[in-house]
């Protein structure tokens, strides 16, 4: 900028006389000043600056007002937010608007103007650089490396790279904590280095050497910064270096998963606080990111490892072929697939298949046997293969599909059994096939370790791949209590050759505990088969039985035999009365038999709950609630003459899930209501209204209420009313059924005295 800029700051009433102070510590730019919105339009408008300094508090309008309306003027015109009073909400407010910066109060007057400077020269993160797009850019690109990285190398130079690529990024590198040393050594960079790494030394240890973020990120496995490298007072073993180099600020993001550090990450900037909440944030997330990056390809290259191991050392012969235009070739093979056709490995790979074929498995393999192998079809079947001095090797086949990294067919594993040992080999093949088939967790231990585990093993313990659980101990499936009982009581019988079947209780990846029937059978060459089920859905069905049983044992007792004989001799009695009773006082008689007779009808609805219990799916339908609770209202009126039961407004028409018990909800809830009132005068009011999707109906008395230490144990199977004779099957029941329906019932306080009842049940639309 040879020509000094034109800088406006809008002050408002925070920042009142920052023009001058702005103005007095640089001869670069001429600063003037304005208070209002208004003024400053004005004055752009006959003296257009370069950039415009805005308060976040004005007294006419919001600093986005006034940012709107100097872009509109002049889309190219960089603007600053200063406000005297910020806040992460503020700073993500003004990045999300697209001012060209944002600077944080208590920054320094230099550090001001040095960021007004970058502004009008472009050097920043510009509105559009600092903007959500460029955010997104760079976590895309950064992530889409490593999705592709195979390896830590490339992960390392992917990210560097991506992030050198981002302004207002000079320079990135990687380096290892050497816990040894406790020094970090560099073992990854790109952007603009001119032996810097050479040059520096970083330390953890404590001394000097590891006060900058690189070593505090170290010890502290947080992200850290230094803003102004110029002046940050742990800078000094390396100022000079950097300085030299355009290194402004610089943050250090420790790159730690499930608590291992895998490196600290560093970006340099080539100005001054270039690293603001919003871009902490992002570097922090990137930094989880990236070190699950690095867990992922390990776990994969000790699997890796583990898999050669055992294609290496497995006592069958393997072979991996590549599909061609001319046929199968061998692309890899073990040891004793080579041994056994009496050629080496580096002669056999690249190889035709049918090289160590006779020229009858030949015809196999091209009539078809290929084709199903890629097609995954491949059946167990006899194929004989030649050896180098002619002989003939019988074998048993099994060939699968192999894909590469893009899950693409390429070509075949193929596993040969020697056929001296059929007897082996049937048995190893029969096995393989019924373990990756079986629906029950499959596995095959080796002393205490998995050496094969099927996908349903997997799945009952909570993992994605079998490949997780190969290699680990079979005691990280259970807790110490059930380890102990395993190795004190079962192991033993089982190294005596006797095979184990009962139920354990076993943890899954999660550490969730879940009831398995579990089976434990030796095999002849030391190891053994495992197989398990996960019984947590039978055992709650048997619970639900269970249940169900005492529910009906407790209705026929009391229902059906005690209540309904008791009720018919009343009902006998009564009827027999219609001879001697005549006048007014038939009308007594008439009410005690309608009475008695709806008594009758009731214990016959309790036995039919009891039906509806032992059902274990019970199938509702869509139904009104406005007919059932209005029918229910009628009879209790009608029973209880001497009450008072009223309605609260209309009762909406809603259709809930049900079926015809739900009137007897209301039944018992309303019958209760009156039954237990040791009012003067028994007063019920009912309201039904909507809310939330849901239909809530409440039923209030005016009665003694019921205690809150009682208030949960009223709906307990058993438990009677307040001075109450009966069986207490009433709320029991209610609760029951409305859960059934997908509902929920409380009980509250009534004002002044009593109780309120409220039954919530979803609305089916």
């Amino acid at each position: 900028m040879s020509d000094p800029g034109h800088v406006l700051y809008v002050e408002g009433e925070t920042r009142a006389g920052m023009a001058d102070v702005l103005s007095n510590a640089t001869d670069r730019v001429e600063v003037r000043a304005a208070s209002r919105v208004e003024e400053a339009l004005d004055l752009l408008s006959a003296w257009p600056a370069d950039c415009v300094v805005s308060a976040a508090r004005l007294p006419d309008a919001r600093w986005l007002d006034l940012l709107e309306r100097v872009r509109t003027a002049d889309g190219d015109r960089a603007f600053v937010l200063h406000p005297a009073e910020g806040s992460e909400t503020l700073a993500s407010e003004a990045i999300g608007a697209g001012v060209t910066d944002y600077v944080a109060d208590g920054t320094s007057i230099d550090a001001l103007a040095e960021r007004v400077h970058a502004a009008i020269d472009g050097t920043n993160a510009t509105s559009r650089d600092r903007g959500p797009e460029r955010v997104v850019d760079l976590v895309r690109s950064i992530q889409s490396k490593l999705v592709r990285a195979r390896t830590t190398e490339a992960v390392d130079r992917g990210v560097c790279e991506a992030l050198v690529d981002a302004d207002p990024y000079v320079f990135a590198w990687i380096g290892d904590h050497d816990g040894t040393a406790d020094e970090v050594v560099p073992r990854a960079s790109a952007g603009v280095e001119m032996g810097y790494l050479d040059a520096i030394e970083i330390t953890a240890d404590g001394s000097e050497l590891a006060e900058g973020p690189t070593g505090r990120a170290v010890r502290t496995r947080e992200l850290q910064v230094a803003q102004n490298i110029p002046e940050e007072p742990g800078y000094e073993p390396w100022r000079a270096d950097a300085t030299e180099r355009r290194y402004r600020s610089s943050a250090a993001i420790p790159l730690v998963h499930e608590g291992t550090l895998y490196g600290v990450l560093n970006v340099y900037a080539d100005r001054t606080r270039a690293f603001d909440d919003a871009e902490t944030a992002l570097l922090g997330d990137l930094g989880e990111t990236i070190a699950q990056a690095f867990h992922r390809i390990r776990l994969r290259e000790r699997y890796e490892a583990q898999y050669r191991d055992l294609f290496e050392d497995a006592p069958v012969m393997i072979a991996l072929t590549e599909d061609t235009a001319t046929g199968p070739v061998v692309e890899d093979c073990n040891r004793r697939f080579a041994d056994k056709v009496e050629r080496s490995r580096d002669e056999l790979r690249g190889r035709p298949l049918a090289d160590v074929y006779t020229d009858e498995a030949t015809k196999r393999l091209e009539q078809g046997g290929y084709e199903r192998a890629l097609a995954g079809e491949f059946v167990t079947a006899e194929r004989t293969l030649c050896t180098r001095s002619g002989e003939r090797l019988e074998t048993l086949l099994q060939a699968t599909p192999r894909r590469n990294t893009e899950g693409d067919i390429v070509g075949t594993h193929a596993l040969y059994v020697d056929m001296t040992e059929r007897k082996r080999a049937r048995e190893v093949i029969d096995q393989a096939e019924a373990m990756e088939a079986s629906m029950d967790g499959m596995a095959i231990l080796d002393g205490d370790e998995y050496v094969y585990a099927n996908r349903a093993h997997a799945d009952v313990y909570g993992y994605d791949d079998p490949a997780a659980i190969v290699g680990n101990s079979w005691r990280t499936h259970y807790d110490e209590a059930e380890i102990d009982r395993f190795e004190s009581t079962i192991l033993p019988s089982l190294a005596e050759g006797e095979e184990w079947r009962g139920e354990a209780t076993g943890v899954r990846a999660d550490g969730s505990r879940f009831p398995q029937k579990l089976s434990l059978s030796p095999l002849s060459d030391g190891r053994y088969i495992c197989v398990v089920r996960d019984v947590t859905e039978r055992r709650r069905y048997e619970e639900r039985l269970e249940r169900q049983r005492d529910n009906l044992e407790i209705l026929n007792q009391v229902v059906r035999h005690d209540i309904r004989n008791d009720l018919q001799v009343v009902l006998g009695y009564a009827e027999s009365l219609r001879r001697f009773v005549d006048g007014d006082r038939s009308d007594h008689v008439e009410r005690v038999v309608r009475s008695a007779r709806d008594a009758v009808e009731i214990t016959e609805t309790a036995g039919d709950v009891a039906e509806v219990m032992l059902t274990a799916d019970t199938e509702t339908a869509s139904m009104g609630v406005r007919r059932p609770l209005i029918d229910q209202i009628e009879e209790v009126r009608s029973a209880y003459t001497d009450a008072v039961v009223t309605t609260e407004g209309s009762i909406p028409d809603a259709t809930v899930s049900g079926d015809e018990m739900l009137g007897s909800v209301f039944r018992n809830l309303l019958t209760n209501a009156i039954e237990h009132n040791d009012a003067a005068v028994r007063e019920v009011t009912v309201d039904a209204r909507r809310s939330d999707g849901r239909i809530v109906v409440r039923i209030a008395d005016n009665g003694p209420g019921i205690p809150d230490d009682r208030k949960e144990a009223i709906f307990e199977e058993g438990e009677t009313g307040l001075d109450s004779e009966g069986t207490g099957l009433g709320l029991y029941l209610v609760e029951t059924l409305v859960e059934r329906y997908g509902g929920a019932i409380r009980v509250a306080d009534n004002e002044p005295t009593g109780a309120v009842f409220a039954v919530e049940l979803p609305i089916v639309e």
